[in-house]
């Protein structure tokens, strides 16, 4: 009883079917975001999640939500871009953390600190100042979703 109120309500049924089929959409996206990650498309499979992770926040999903943020940064680290991985990091810390998901919220704050530490090191990310152009493999080396 409690998921169908959580997917629209019981007094209209009508509103309960569409709640399910955005819910089931937005399901299709993360396993579609799944399978482009598998095949090493990255660029799709972070597309395919950013629309999931629209739809369950929408929701109010939030532990799909949070995971598919992770995804997304996990897709950008394969892609060594951890400088858009960061944010992604950042937003689903506190979701993972909130929801008890420890084992996660570990693996994002590991990835968090590789990512700064790294940035770090190439200057593009810190107090602002101005750094040397970051070498392609310089920042390759922050990358990996080990």
């Amino acid at each position: 009883m409690a998921m169908q109120e959580g997917l629209g309500g019981l007094r209209d049924p009508g509103a309960g079917a569409a709640a399910r089929q955005r819910h089931a959409r937005a399901y299709h996206l993360d396993l579609l975001g799944d399978s482009h990650n598998g095949l090493g498309r990255h660029e799709a499979a972070i597309e395919a999640y950013q629309q999931a992770a629209q739809g369950f926040r929408e929701q109010g999903a939030q532990c799909s939500y949070a995971l598919c943020l992770l995804k997304i940064a996990d897709s950008y680290l394969s892609l060594a871009e951890p400088w858009h991985a960061v944010g992604y990091l950042e937003a689903c810390l506190p979701l993972l953390h909130d929801l008890g998901l420890r084992r996660h919220e570990v693996r994002a704050q590991d990835q968090l600190a590789r990512c700064r530490a790294g940035l770090a090191a190439v200057r593009l990310l810190g107090e602002g100042l101005p750094g040397p152009l970051a070498r392609p493999d310089d920042v390759a080396a922050v990358g990996g979703s080990g």
